[in-house]
């Protein structure tokens, strides 16, 4: 394998000094030295995400890099699922931030790779005007677990942390915002609850959370009507209620998110589809379907 030689390295340091000065040359060496550094960190990354994206465990990983399996996966983290997109005037309220955390922990005791939207509907459970509708309906975390287990396989040995979320749950999130925003378009802020949340997972036929809801035997309607106390209900895809603001701004057709360099929309005859939606079909449609 070629490598920079000394005096290769040596003849680039004094280009790219200010002056013959020693000192600046100093200077200009540990620049060098530290991009060298910033260039082997890269590489070793690189092929660190290759070995996890081929299943390869964090045990295997360390033992390679010589250091233990909590070391690596420190250094090395799994890269981040995709987040939430939300509009910059939209907030979520802090109970659904304390719900967003116990979905984690409860994805993380079942082993799960990511957060799924039947772990929301648990992490519903822990506050707000969420949990009192499903306390209210008889759903407890407990049965939703078994009821999980049951659609979707049996629980793996917990995880050492929390998960990332799935596409599917930062599409609920992401159209939670849209309903909060639809609802009362003209005000400068929206605060996004846990009742937004409860309203898309409930009323989204092909998630696993309304699967969950519906192994359970939970009344649909009767969450639609403890939720019309607290929200206005409105279309399953808020942003089209402007079809010319729909026309200036392409949206995905499903989650109703805005396309951005970081989250294309794929464009078809009068719809498009984000691609975080297009992970969800793409799950869904591989997923067996329970009777």
């Amino acid at each position: 394998m070629q490598s920079l030689t000394l005096d290769e390295l040596t003849t680039q340091v004094a280009d790219s000094a200010a002056s013959d000065d020693s000192l600046d040359q100093l200077g200009a060496a540990i620049a060098v030295a530290a991009q060298l550094d910033h260039q082997a960190d890269a590489l070793v990354n690189h092929f660190v995400a290759a070995a996890r994206n081929d299943g390869r465990s964090w045990t295997d990983i360390g033992a390679r890099l010589g250091v233990s399996k909590q070391a690596a996966r420190k250094r090395f983290p799994d890269p981040a699922a995709p987040m939430p997109v939300l509009p910059p005037e939209v907030t979520m309220r802090p109970r659904l931030q304390i719900c967003l955390a116990a979905a984690g922990r409860h994805a993380q005791q079942a082993g799960a790779a990511e957060v799924s939207s039947d772990h929301l509907l648990a992490g519903l459970l822990a506050d707000g005007v969420g949990a009192a509708i499903l306390d209210k309906l008889g759903v407890t975390a407990d049965a939703i677990t078994a009821s999980s287990q049951r659609l979707f396989g049996a629980a793996r040995p917990a995880g050492e942390r929390p998960p990332p979320l799935s596409a599917e749950a930062v599409c609920a999130l992401e159209s939670a915002a849209h309903h909060a925003r639809a609802a009362d378009p003209d005000r400068p802020d929206v605060w996004v609850g846990t009742e937004h949340l409860l309203l898309v997972l409930a009323f989204d036929p092909g998630s696993r959370a309304r699967r969950v809801l519906t192994d359970l035997g939970t009344d649909i309607a009767a969450i639609k009507k403890e939720l019309a106390c607290y929200v206005t209900i409105q279309p399953r895809h808020p942003r089209r209620f402007s079809r010319r603001r729909q026309e200036r701004h392409p949206a995905c057709a499903f989650c109703g998110a805005g396309e951005t360099a970081a989250r294309p929309l794929a464009h078809g005859p009068g719809v498009a589809i984000c691609s975080a939606c297009a992970q969800r079909a793409i799950h869904a449609l591989n997923t067996p379907a329970t009777v």
